[in-house]
Order: C-alpha cells, then sequence, then structure tokens
C-alpha cells in the first residue's frame, strides 16, 4: 500500500523547505523481499513509464531526489530505494566506510554480485506488477552503477543505465593516476549474472547504457572497456566532456546526473551534464514503452 507524503519524509524530522519541495507529492511503501527490508520512494504519474533509480555513493540525498524529480518532470514514473545512509543527507565518506563492511553490499567485493541486488530486480518485478506488467528502466550510480547488470536479468527490465560504475575503486588512480588494470576493470558483479545479462542483450530483449566522463579517475575508461567487451550487442557507451574538463570546484567530473548537474547553474544545452541527461531520456523513450 502507497501512502502519501506529506511536509516532510516518513522517517525523518527535518521540515526544512527544501526538503518539503522535493518530497511533495511523493508517496512511499516498505518492500521486503530475501530477508532485506527497505522503504520505496515513488514520483511521477502513475501513467507514465516506470524506472527504478538506485543511490550512488553519496546516499538518499538531495541531489538524488532533485534527479528524481527532474526525470518525472520529464514523463517518467521514478521509484527510488532508500538504501543507505541518513535520510536526505550527503554522506560519501561515511556511506563508503559502512558500505565496506556491509554484506548486503558484498563488502563491495570485486567479481561478487551484491545481496541486495538480488531485492532490487524483485523491487523492479514488483514495479512492473504494480503497473499493469509494464517494462521497467533501471538506473544505477557509481556504487550502484554495475548493478544494471543483475538487474537487466529481469525479463520486465528492457533498458538499464549503468551510470559512471566505480567499484571496485582503485584509490592509486583515483588519487595519483597509477594504474592497476585488474582493479580498474573490476566490477562488483558476478561473472555467472554478466553471463546471464549477455544473453538478454544478444535475444534483443533488453538494451544497457554506460556512461562516464572522460576526466573521471572513480570510473577510469577501462571499466566502459571490460562492459564492451562483455556486451558486443545491446550496450551503447559514452563518455562525456574530455579529460582535462573540471566542475566549477575545479573537481573532476563524475556524478553527470546529479553533482555535475547541479553545479553546472544555468548551463547551455551542450554542456556534457546537459547531453548526458538528454541522451539519457532519449535511451528510455526509445527502450520503454
Amino acid at each position: 500500500m502507497h501512502t502519501e507524503i506529506s511536509g516532510s519524509g516518513a522517517d525523518a524530522s527535518d521540515d526544512s523547505l527544501a526538503t518539503r519541495r522535493l518530497l511533495r507529492d511523493a508517496r512511499h511503501f516498505r518492500f521486503s523481499a530475501d530477508g532485506i527490508d527497505h522503504t520505496v520512494y515513488q514520483l511521477g504519474q502513475r501513467t507514465d513509464p516506470p524506472l527504478l533509480l538506485m543511490p550512488e555513493m553519496a546516499g538518499f540525498a538531495p541531489g538524488l531526489m532533485a534527479f528524481a524529480r527532474r526525470l518525472a518532470g520529464s514523463g517518467f514514473q521514478v521509484y527510488v530505494p532508500w538504501l543507505f545512509g541518513a535520510f536526505l543527507e550527503r554522506a560519501p565518506f561515511r556511506n563508503g566506510l559502512r558500505l565496506c563492511i556491509s554484506r548486503e553490499f558484498a563488502l563491495l567485493r570485486a567479481g561478487t554480485s551484491a545481496p541486495v541486488a538480488t531485492w532490487l530486480r524483485r523491487l523492479s518485478a514488483r514495479v512492473s506488477e504494480e503497473n499493469g506488467g509494464r517494462n521497467v528502466g533501471v538506473i544505477g550510480m557509481c556504487l550502484t552503477g554495475a548493478f544494471a547488470i543483475p538487474l537487466v536479468i529481469d525479463p520486465h527490465v528492457t533498458a538499464a543505465v549503468a551510470a559512471q560504475p566505480a567499484i571496485p575503486c582503485s584509490f592509486l588512480f583515483a588519487a595519483f593516476g597509477l594504474r592497476r588494470p585488474a582493479v580498474m576493470r573490476g566490477l562488483n558483479v558476478s561473472d555467472v549474472e554478466i553471463e546471464q545479462a549477455r544473453q538478454r542483450l544478444n535475444r534483443g530483449t533488453a538494451q544497457i547504457l554506460a556512461v562516464r566522463s572522460r576526466a573521471d579517475r572513480l570510473c577510469p575508461a577501462e571499466k566502459l572497456e571490460r562492459l564492451r567487451d562483455e556486451f558486443p550487442v545491446g550496450l551503447t557507451a559514452l563518455e562525456y566532456a574530455d579529460e582535462t574538463s573540471r566542475n566549477a570546484l575545479g573537481d573532476r567530473p563524475h556524478a553527470l546526473f546529479t553533482k555535475e548537474y547541479r553545479l553546472a547553474v544555468d548551463a547551455p544545452a551542450d554542456h556534457w551534464s546537459r547531453r548526458a541527461f538528454a541522451d539519457l531520456v532519449a535511451f528510455f523513450r526509445t527502450n520503454l514503452d
């Protein structure tokens, strides 16, 4: 059963104006499967194509919900599970430390699919069911970027986005540009689920879009190269900006759909964050009902 949210989040005491705006008209429900239980928030018109949006390392943060609202404004119904972190607070470092010891996230290991990815696949099936069996799109970002792969195994998922998949992260490369190929090509997904996803793409029943910034050292080019090798059919890989690009803070751009979009105030349509968002919307409009 869905519950309307008025004013503040169901589990939060923060009733600031910004919080109310992010959650206005939102609905929420609890979803349990395989011993895992989380709250899921829903935005958008019930008649629009459904999307499942997974959080990045920053957690269930204002930037995530602002992205969800932007998707809803573009004609999608958006489901956002609150998987970790404080409610509507951005805490990437704290979340990263906790998830490194979380069995739900398989300790962020390479070559291992996290149990929460199976839970997310169950959730995508639930989303399809409550929307009359419609096809579902999914978006993973950073920490959850590669989760697009195990989710595409669900026959209801026809369009999956792997946005700047960063786990496992090569800290030597992120800090100093020192390359360790095995780590940089790693994905936090099992070989078995990669093969199962490949079969769906080969049959033409699903598509994957993978994106990153060329300047990104959290998601190096090797990760997209690995995806191209694993999915010669059904994968579109797009890179934005260039290796010398920096955002308004002087940092290398990473989170194309959240932080980079927010920092690029009044950016023109050809800015990398705007082009990435436009390409994302076009991908879903092509591959969803």
